[in-house]
């Protein structure tokens, strides 16, 4: 069995091959985005029902939809303290329970206020699994695969996303949609369950526990990585103190990282601004060229399927060309079958088949490039005591920015959407080329001098390899 050295440069850890340690974990934390994907999509199915069976206005709907970006939101932004100041694998195991309870519980909601708090509490445990489970994905990834094991998450998101709709279609033809929804809830449930269990046996972060002086999580890390044909050895002059969760956040938002919180804002604020288009107009624009209301589910499962396979595509080849590269090639290149829409419509000559390939197109350009993004970067930047922070912070912005895109949509209208759609992502793609900070092949503590320490003395991938 290969045994591999880490001191506290993580040179070792860096460099190593990935292996069946790596890929269990990255397997085990995939969980997590599949849930989410899963119940955020779910919805759209819960929606057709909820509304006739709980009486709902239709401000009522669009609360309860907000509801599980706001809980996300809440949960990224004060798990990620959390996650900072006890650490990443308490969160990391029992979020699970939340995220089971409460998917069960919108299972057998029996009215839209009830149906609304669920969902709320639900999303609030996936915003803090996101802050648990990325930095620890990211802290323990060789440098080399770093954004392929974070951009794994986002695949497993879009699969959730594209079975929880399959099995929406194909359940509303097998028992209804009275009940459908029903059903994919307590279907969301059963994987976070076994989830708890398996995760036990993952071990701390060693990044985090070395860092905040924790000698015996440091000890239990060393058994459980030995296991793996890992073998760590860490003096007690490597360890670290303790740091307060005040003296974090304001580490996290001070000067020298502000060009890091613009990115993480930016890449996640354009995104929602033009990926939302296609969730709320796709149906409509199908339904107004005849298409009968399955067929338009249809679009949306062809559309899914495609961004799935546009993560894949990025998930292999991101640390290869680079997260700067893909998102600023990402925008610029969703701005063409939006365009093409948009001339198809104002010409009159839209049909049914070309507006279906053009929103395929647009989401297969804009979740695998863009959408991929969104889980690497935040979980790169920053450093070791706000990790979890920078996760949450990304995941803050989910709700406001989908609700501003939302009403700018209802306010330009569909066509006028379209050509938003066709300019937005080009203008995007410019500010994300000045923003972007480029973190392929550079270890964390690299990214962590380059920005927040604003330290030069630090070394990439590349200058290890020379050196």
């Amino acid at each position: 069995m290969m045994i591999y050295y880490i001191f506290m440069d993580y040179q070792f850890l860096d460099d190593r091959v990935t292996d069946k340690f790596q890929k269990k974990l990255s397997v085990l934390a995939a969980v997590g985005p599949f849930t989410d994907g899963f119940n955020e999509f779910g919805a759209s199915t819960a929606l057709l029902a909820i509304a006739v069976l709980f009486h709902l206005s239709a401000i009522m709907s669009s609360l309860i939809l907000a509801s599980y970006w706001i809980g996300v939101g809440a949960g990224g932004m004060i798990g990620g303290i959390f996650s900072d100041k006890i650490g990443r694998k308490t969160l990391f195991v029992y979020d699970t329970i939340g995220m089971g309870v409460f998917a069960l519980i919108s299972a057998i909601s029996f009215s839209g206020t009830f149906f609304f708090f669920s969902r709320l509490l639900l999303g609030f445990f996936i915003g803090i699994d996101y802050v648990a489970a990325l930095p620890l994905i990211s802290e323990y990834s060789p440098i080399k695969d770093r954004g392929k094991q974070l951009s794994f998450q986002k695949f497993f998101f879009t699969l959730g996303a594209l079975l929880a709709i399959g099995e929406g279609l194909a359940l509303t033809v097998l028992v209804g949609v009275y009940l459908a929804w029903r059903y994919i809830f307590i279907t969301a449930a059963i994987p976070v369950f076994i989830l708890f269990f398996l995760r036990k046996s993952m071990p701390e972060s060693l990044r985090w526990a070395v860092e905040n002086g924790k000698e015996e999580r440091v000890k239990s890390i060393k058994k459980r990585l030995n296991n793996y044909g890992i073998k760590v050895n860490v003096d007690k002059n490597d360890l670290g103190e303790e740091t307060s969760i005040k003296d974090n956040i304001k580490k996290f938002f001070s000067r020298p990282n502000a060009r890091a919180l613009i990115y993480i804002f930016w890449l996640g604020t354009a995104y929602s601004m033009t990926i939302n288009l296609v969730s709320v107009y796709e149906p409509k624009f199908l339904s107004d060229l005849g298409a009968t209301s399955t067929l338009s589910l249809l679009g949306s499962v062809i559309s899914a399927a495609l961004g799935l396979l546009g993560t894949f595509i990025v998930m292999i080849t991101v640390d290869k060309i680079g997260r700067k590269n893909i998102g600023v090639a990402g925008f610029i290149l969703s701005s063409i079958p939006m365009g093409v829409m948009y001339v198809a419509f104002t010409l009159h000559f839209a049909t049914l088949p070309l507006i279906m390939s053009m929103f395929a197109i647009f989401y297969f350009i804009n979740v695998g490039t863009i959408g991929t993004l969104q889980y690497v970067p935040a979980a790169e930047l920053g450093g070791t005591r706000n990790r979890g922070l920078s996760m949450g912070w990304d995941k803050l912005w989910e709700f406001p920015t989908a609700a501003g895109a939302f009403a700018l949509y209802a306010f330009l209208g569909p066509i006028n959407s379209v050509l938003f759609d066709t300019i937005m992502p080009v203008i995007a793609g410019i500010i994300l080329y000045i923003l972007a900070i480029e973190t392929k092949d550079k270890s964390l503590e690299y990214i962590e001098d380059e920005t927040i320490n604003e330290n030069e003395e630090a070394h990439t991938f590349k200058d290890v390899e020379e050196e």
